[in-house]
């Protein structure tokens, strides 16, 4: 193998690893600003695997696929439905529940930070929600 050729190998080489790192930062960044659920685990990791990975967005049931949708108006959590909290990143139908449930035992909520005291979400998905939500 002639010199050149090695030069253009190791440039070839050079591309394709940031193209992928370009490629897997792009990933990240879109999942951690709660994108529709469309980048699973495995898909991210499996992206860097094959230049030809294509990324599915998860089979959902009909509730699953109104809460990876965005949430175009802010959600009063103390007067949604099951329906409208299930809407939140990262709230799905059981979590909807337990703040329903927080609702029936202690009463409106006083600030949205109160969110908080339900089980289940902590300050990494208030994070998420914080600008979704009022009272």
């Amino acid at each position: 193998m002639t010199e050149e050729k090695k030069i253009e190998i190791r440039e070839q080489v050079g591309v394709i690893l940031l193209a992928s790192v370009l490629v897997m930062s792009g990933l990240l960044l879109i999942k951690q600003k709660d994108a529709p659920a469309i980048f699973t685990e495995s898909a991210v990791s499996g992206a860097t695997s094959s230049s030809s990975s294509t990324v599915e967005k998860p089979t959902t049931s009909s509730s699953q696929q109104v809460s990876n949708s965005k949430v175009s108006t802010v959600v009063n959590i103390n007067k949604a439905s099951l329906e409208e909290l299930d809407t939140l990143p990262g709230v799905g139908p059981a979590t909807a529940q337990k703040i329903v449930d927080y609702r029936t035992q202690n009463g409106d909520f006083k600030s949205v930070e109160g969110i908080m005291d339900v089980s289940g979400i902590g300050p990494s998905k208030y994070s998420q929600i914080q600008s979704l939500i009022s009272i």
